[in-house]
């Protein structure tokens, strides 16, 4: 198997600069892949049954999924203290590990404790939708959770999830990697603090509620995602200089080596470099497949480099695990016919295409601007403070309201 090949395709992206700043919480004394475990559900269903899903070192395989610990439960136990009879929760238990490096955490890569996140995930919501057809779900997530629930409401909004769209009330997410640029509270909707109604609700209660957090410079440092159907039922906090959902907007490379090593085993050394090294390897040479096949216009004896996307995107599109290998074969062909172009006319081609790949490295250097930036940089002095603070902070108590005012709205149908 190739080192490509060991890329998990799942929905996982990543946050290795700062995975080991994660609040360690319960550990396990195995790291198994298992089925799903049945939800706990409490004699008769409640309005709302909220999911959580804890970050980086908080849960594992055989985490008790009624223990309100870490980040997560420091949200969802005020709520089931302030409507005990309308509301019933679970935590998702997963590995939770960063490729063995992070204490309380699992041996697995990164990406495979996401994707097995999101694989529990899914079977709860789908358990509780069964089992319950009048209760709505609703969910949380922290830092490595935040993301695994957001590819969860990501697909529920594109109308691909395990439930649909009508049976989630509210998303809410704390440090999550795959925030988008610049991104609102309410991601989506610029300007607006009070969340949509749950469906089928007059939405009063909610109405009372505005999240009122702080807003966030930069981005997640996997990405972005946008919520389709469920935009206006998502909330994504973050705080400043948290490097998790704040990475600075020109910083492709560390994009980069955190999507590479979000899919590696790290706990020899040794074999890590060697994967590593293989992983990078594999990521650049997807990367100029994908140059030569959609950025190079070839036809009439003429040859050029007008490229769709820059150097930098195609470098983080190749690390990211989820998009598609290019056809290697087909690039190679048509590599030969670029080749063939500027060899029958290298006078006048080559000058052309020299100038053309020399602007596209300049602006890959202009996309990695801000690592070597004094300014920027001061900004991240505190990020694992600021990563590891969010149940301290008070940035979890709009969420604590919001949950609750769904609860009350729900329970009101």
């Amino acid at each position: 198997m190739t080192a490509r090949d060991r890329r998990t395709r799942s929905a996982a992206r990543v946050v290795a600069a700062v995975a080991v700043a994660a609040t360690v919480g319960s550990g396990a004394a195995t790291f198994t892949d298992s089925p799903a475990a049945a939800v706990p559900i409490e004699p008769g269903c409640p309005a709302l049954y909220v999911l959580g899903v804890q970050g980086t070192g908080q849960s594992s395989p055989a985490a008790d999924p009624l223990a309100d610990t870490g980040v997560v439960g420091a949200l969802i136990a005020p709520v089931l203290s302030a409507a005990p009879a309308l509301v019933q929760r679970s935590y998702i238990p997963y590995g939770a590990g960063f490729g063995g490096v992070v204490p309380g955490g699992g041996p697995d890569p990164y990406s495979v404790s996401v994707s097995d996140a999101r694989n529990q995930l899914d079977a709860a919501a789908t358990e509780i939708a069964e089992t319950c057809p009048e209760t709505m779900i609703a969910g949380v997530g922290y830092s490595q959770g935040a993301q695994a629930m957001s590819n969860f409401a990501a697909d529920i909004g594109a109308g691909s999830g395990p439930i649909s769209a009508d049976r989630i009330a509210g998303i809410a997410l704390y440090a999550n990697p795959d925030r988008a640029p610049g991104s609102p509270v309410i991601p989506g909707r610029p300007g607006q603090i009070v969340p949509d109604p749950a469906p089928g609700t007059s939405g009063a209660a909610v109405s009372q509620v505005a999240i009122t957090n702080p807003p966030a410079g930069g981005g997640g440092i996997a990405g972005a995602i946008s919520y389709g159907d469920l935009s206006g039922r998502v909330a994504d906090i973050c705080t400043d200089g948290d490097l998790v959902c704040s990475a600075p907007d020109r910083a492709a490379f560390l994009r980069v080596g955190a999507e590479i090593a979000a899919q590696a085993d790290l706990r020899n050394p040794i074999a890590a470099l060697g994967t590593l090294n293989g992983l990078l390897h594999a990521a650049l040479g997807d990367a100029w497949s994908t140059v030569i096949l959609e950025d190079f216009v070839v036809g009439d004896g003429n040859v050029d480099y007008l490229p769709q996307q820059g150097l930098a995107a195609r470098l983080v599109q190749a690390a990211d695990p989820r998009n598609p290998v290019p056809d290697g074969g087909v690039a190679a062909a048509r590599w030969g016919e670029i080749v063939a172009t500027v060899a029958a006319n290298p006078i006048v081609l080559l000058p052309e295409l020299a100038g053309q790949l020399a602007a596209a490295w300049g602006q890959l250097l202009a996309d990695n601007a801000d690592l070597v930036n004094p300014a920027v940089l001061a900004r991240y002095a505190d990020t694992v403070g600021r990563h590891n603070n969010y149940a301290t902070s008070g940035q979890l108590a709009t969420g604590v309201a919001w949950l609750v005012a769904l609860a009350h709205d729900i329970a009101g149908r």
